[in-house]
């Protein structure tokens, strides 16, 4: 196993897992003293060196895990600790301790640019960790399942799916709940008592409700949205950004491209763009313009307007 580990992307939780699977596959007996984890915005290049290189307390082997390193991609990140990357560089080429040192980057992209980032891939071991595909998805729940001796069908992961999503996070959690809750077997009951719906999938029923013209309905959920503390600008946003994607996806269909393919172009996942294939054919183009001026007028009175937002987002979603 290469003693230098990166491993970069947005799912902070599968990354944290990999690197925790990394740092037990290495050490043989794994506790407090064998993997050390440090916080790379806390903790100077220096602190990180020096304990890599002290030697592990009754055992053979020692992990260092380091979260949060942000010097390997390009933004600019507030921390009270300025880095002397070029020790960090003087570390890598000439790393001679046995000590396992994992990187975690929770960005989607790495900077390629940077001396570092081209050091620890040639050096050490480079492993992006991206969002699970809606198959992969059912295969975790179906495995997780299977372990915790439940029975779950079809229809009752269906429903999982739709009302939690597929970010990894979410559906673990979720998952977790219902595997606690139940006894012998999940049903589509259960999930409906169980499961706290995503902020995205919330997000993708009020903007179908608001598209169906089913006023009551939106403004309900709208208030149940801002009861759980949701802001209404940042729910403003998220409508307007589901909009545009139905009204892109809209428009590629008519080219006749697919799923896939406009996923890849729009980069967004295809599980969003899977739901917004199948709501996008109820509505037509025209309309879809007409809702998305009405977004922007109503982001223009969030910003001037003396009356409060959340009547404004009420008032925007009868008149819309």
């Amino acid at each position: 196993m290469e003693k230098l580990q990166l491993i970069y992307g947005s799912n902070t939780m599968r990354i944290t897992e990999k690197a925790k699977s990394l740092a037990q596959n290495y050490v043989d007996e794994p506790d407090a003293f064998s993997i050390v984890t440090l916080n790379y915005k806390e903790t100077p290049v220096e602190g990180i060196i020096e304990e890599a290189q002290t030697l592990p307390f009754l055992s053979d082997r020692k992990a260092v895990i380091v979260d949060d390193a942000f010097s390997f991609t390009g933004a600019k990140v507030r921390s009270e600790i300025e880095h002397n990357i070029d020790l960090l560089v003087e570390y890598f080429n000439n790393k001679n301790d046995d000590t396992l040192v994992i990187f975690k980057v929770f960005s989607e992209q790495l900077d390629n640019r940077k001396k570092i980032t081209k050091l620890i891939k040639s050096k050490g071991k480079i492993t992006e960790i991206s969002e699970m595909t809606e198959q992969e998805i059912r295969g975790f729940i179906t495995n997780e399942v299977d372990r915790a001796g439940v029975q779950m069908d079809g229809p009752a992961v269906d429903l999982f799916i739709q009302l939690v999503g597929i970010k990894y996070e979410h559906v673990s959690n979720e998952l977790q709940k219902v595997l606690l809750y139940v006894e012998e077997s999940a049903t589509e009951a259960d999930v409906h008592d169980i499961v706290s719906v995503s902020l995205e999938q919330n997000i993708f029923k009020l903007t179908d409700l608001i598209l169906s013209n089913r006023k009551a309905e939106a403004v309900k959920l709208l208030r149940d949205l801002i009861l759980q503390n949701e802001e209404p600008m940042q729910l403003l946003h998220l409508i307007i950004s589901q909009l545009r994607l139905l009204y892109q996806v809209k428009l590629m269909q008519q080219e006749g491209y697919q799923g896939d393919y406009i996923a890849k172009a729009l980069k967004v996942h295809p599980y969003r763009v899977k739901l917004a294939s199948r709501e996008v054919r109820k509505y037509q183009q025209a309309e879809l313009e007409r809702k998305m001026v009405k977004c922007r007028d109503i982001d223009y009175k969030f910003k001037s307007s003396y009356l409060d937002r959340e009547t404004l987002f009420e008032l925007f979603v009868l008149e819309i």
